[in-house]
């Protein structure tokens, strides 16, 4: 079957995206996501197809000792340079629609988790979650406690504070939003 223009504009933008991170050019990367976005390509197919796609294999390269560990963290920020532009416009589809579960990311050490923290957050966000970031100094309770949107029982509360008490490692909690049962 013939592919129509379109498909291959899509195709030579995404090989563009990732050929570009697996370079570790940032300015590449920028480009070519721009030119997606441009031309109409829904950006959580540029994030899931290009940037993310990406880094799998890189991924793989390195567990098979094909890069080092200095070139998987160079590729992941050319791949962070092209999420950072495309993380608006994913967040735009999101508005458009009525309801999303809730995912809220707490990090304690922000240098040491901040790639892993961008990828977490698109990752979610590509799979229809609105993503709350934490403040340093903010705990999941106390915004649980302020935020009137996610009506979550007293009993919920105090097992979701048990959890995050006895895990402090956990970086994320996924809150859902209006489900009829118990935590």
């Amino acid at each position: 079957m013939l592919k129509t223009n379109m498909e291959k504009t899509k195709d030579e933008i995404l090989f563009k995206i990732k050929k570009s991170i697996k370079e570790f050019d940032e300015k590449e990367v920028k480009s070519a996501v721009t030119e997606g976005i441009h031309k109409g390509i829904d950006p959580v197919i540029l994030a899931e197809d290009g940037c993310i796609a990406a880094m799998r294999e890189v991924g793989d390269m390195f567990e098979s000792d094909e890069v080092l560990l200095l070139q998987v963290l160079a590729a992941s920020s050319a791949m962070k340079a092209g999420m950072e532009i495309l993380a608006p416009e994913i967040e735009k589809g999101h508005a458009e629609l009525k309801h999303h579960d809730k995912a809220v990311i707490s990090s304690q050490k922000e240098e040491e988790n901040s790639i892993k923290k961008s990828i977490l957050e698109i990752m979610l966000m590509v799979n229809d979650f609105d993503v709350i970031e934490l403040t340093e100094n903010e705990s999941i309770i106390d915004f649980i406690e302020k935020d009137t949107t996610l009506n979550i029982s007293t009993d919920c509360k105090k097992q979701l504070d048990e959890v995050i008490h006895s895990h402090p490692e956990a970086a994320i909690l996924q809150l859902c939003n209006g489900l009829d049962r118990t935590c």
